[in-house]
Order: structure tokens, then C-alpha cells, then sequence
């Protein structure tokens, strides 16, 4: 594949998950810092910091809808949130 960088995100913290929104608007991050923090695709402006987990965060999806965002951690746990 080739291609050029269309953005970045500043303060990502070792990120260790990504995922998109079903409709490409946001885009969730999984760090080891145990927060999960959203990003809006366009202006890469911080959205929300979502925090709870007791250890890293590991995994994310999205519902097909893109309402509900699902997290997984180190801690053992996963955590439902309501996204944005």
C-alpha cells in the first residue's frame, strides 16, 4: 500500500487498541495508562477521556449502531460505555 498521512493525534500515551466508529467520525484509543480516549477523525481534537479500568486497556469495539463502545483491560474486566 501507498499513501501520505492524512493526521495524527497528539498525547496518546502508549496507545495499545484502536477502533473507528461505524460512521468514521471518531476514533477511540486504548492506552497503558488505563483510559480510553476519543478523538474526532476530522479535527483531531480530544472528545472525552473515559476512565475506569485498573489496569492498561487492550481491546475496544464499537456497536454496529456506534453507540455503545466496548472496552477490555488488563485488569480483567470490560466495561460498557455509551459513546458520544
Amino acid at each position: 500500500m501507498t499513501g501520505y498521512e492524512i493526521g495524527a493525534f497528539p498525547d496518546t500515551s502508549c496507545i495499545r487498541a484502536i477502533a473507528f466508529s461505524p460512521d468514521g467520525k471518531i476514533l477511540a484509543s486504548g492506552t497503558v495508562n488505563k483510559k480510553v480516549q476519543l478523538w474526532d477523525v476530522v479535527t483531531g481534537n480530544l472528545l472525552r477521556t473515559l476512565e475506569g479500568h485498573g489496569d492498561k486497556v487492550r481491546t475496544l469495539a464499537f456497536s454496529p449502531d456506534g453507540k455503545t463502545l466496548v472496552s477490555g483491560s488488563a485488569d480483567k474486566t470490560i466495561k460498557i460505555w455509551r459513546s458520544p
